[in-house]
């Protein structure tokens, strides 16, 4: 298997983490954005919308973030983070759509200093801390949802978010920058 990824952004970043953290046997390629190489033909065969994260097995090409960490847990149950009953695999799949749908436009309204971005910021920010109330991790315990979420608050793209009203996402962010994945992915200017 072999992914196609640039390392810095959020959603190559949580595919990475979880390769990396688990040792799975997954040829990692850091594209060249510059170069444009998602745009050639032969990429965008492999991947019509010509973005990275790209995982390719054998004649399988799949791309979105989400649903590759969900193949690799589907590939590797030995590594415990997709859960295998009814309820918990629609849990996990509730916080891996949220990531998707809600955390995302938050952090961009941040980013971009938005009239709805405080009011982001309490909901949804708000109802990871009320879930992670008591919990170590989203879902309990560690999972694809940790790994999905954690690299858009960490780093450069969280570092916007006044974390000081949400203690257990406080909490969770500085478990999560310890798991072996989590360090491996910071991005680190070439020569540094």
């Amino acid at each position: 298997m072999k992914l196609y990824s640039f390392s810095p952004t959020p959603n190559n970043r949580k595919v990475e983490a979880f390769i990396r953290h688990f040792g799975l046997p997954v040829e990692i390629y850091s594209m060249g954005f510059r170069e444009q190489e998602n745009r050639t033909e032969g990429y965008r065969r492999m991947n019509p919308m010509g973005k990275a994260p790209l995982l390719v097995n054998g004649d399988f090409c799949l791309w979105e973030s989400n649903a590759i960490l969900c193949y690799l847990a589907t590939l590797h149950p030995e590594t415990g983070m997709l859960p295998n009953d009814p309820r918990g695999r629609a849990d996990c799949d509730r916080w891996l759509y949220w990531q998707a749908f809600h955390l995302i436009n938050t952090v961009i309204a941040v980013r971009a200093r938005s009239k709805t971005a405080e009011k982001d910021v309490e909901l949804n920010i708000g109802v990871l801390n009320g879930q992670l109330e008591d919990r170590e991790f989203v879902l309990g315990d560690l999972s694809i949802v940790d790994f999905a979420i954690a690299p858009y608050l960490i780093g450069r793209h969280g570092q916007a978010i006044d974390y000081e009203p949400y203690p257990n996402v406080r909490a969770w962010l500085d478990r999560c920058n310890q798991l072996d994945g989590i360090v491996a992915t910071v991005f680190r200017p070439k020569g540094k």
